[in-house]
């Protein structure tokens, strides 16, 4: 079996670094009782994630913390019903339904209505961006109806000028047959997934909670 030694590094806002910790056990991170506990983070759970090294993989684990942990992409990625994604501040859940279902039900009312969570379809889909908050609570909600949508704060067609953490084109979704695509546009900020379940880290890679992040280093040991 592939053995590697894991390590991740708090960076500062002002692109400074902190602590770095090597990862030889199951390692918590969150407000209290944790490896790396951050107490005056009010968006941290108790416990929020964890990391472990299992069968030469660095996995991270959300420990059904509230806010969520978040990965950033590294190179374009499919969107699945109900994922939840990171651009500057403005967080978005993407959502899909048959183009048939839709269509059915809402044929004599000449609308198209939304029932979740549905599966991402083999057949056409239609789909959409819910801009929302934290807690869920949708703010604004954007059908992605052209073959590619583009998010920036001052290029593409859904703009937040106000956000300036995102870049001016930051990036855009690609409808493909079956499936859309989120494609990172060289921004400064990233693009950051947010965690299901379990995600397994490479070197480089990057990952926040809270108001914390971190970079990871993953070597292969000889």
């Amino acid at each position: 079996m592939v053995q590697i030694e894991a390590k991740i590094t708090e960076k500062k806002p002002d692109g400074s670094v902190g602590r770095t910790v090597v990862i030889t056990k199951e390692t918590f991170i969150g407000r209290e009782n944790c490896e790396l506990s951050y107490p005056q983070d009010q968006l941290l759970s108790a416990r929020h994630a964890s990391l472990v090294v299992r069968e030469g993989k660095l996995l991270l684990r959300d420990q059904g913390s509230q806010n969520g942990s978040f990965v950033r992409q590294r190179q374009d990625s499919e969107l699945s019903p109900g994922d939840i994604f990171l651009l500057g501040r403005e967080l978005f859940r993407f959502t899909t339904q048959s183009l048939d279902e839709a269509q059915g039900k809402n044929a004599a009312q000449g609308t198209v209505m939304w029932s979740g969570p549905p599966k991402l379809q083999k057949g056409p889909v239609t789909a959409k961006l819910e801009h929302i908050k934290l807690n869920g609570e949708i703010v604004a909600e954007f059908k992605l109806e052209k073959p590619e949508t583009t998010l920036g704060r001052t290029t593409g067609e859904l703009i937040f000028a106000d956000d300036h953490y995102m870049s001016g084109t930051h990036a855009r979704i690609v409808a493909q047959p079956g499936r859309f695509v989120l494609q990172d546009m060289r921004s400064r900020n990233g693009v950051y997934r947010r965690v299901r379940d379990e995600v397994e880290l490479a070197d480089g890679d990057e990952f926040f909670m809270g108001e914390q992040l971190f970079r990871v280093e993953v070597k292969t040991l000889e």
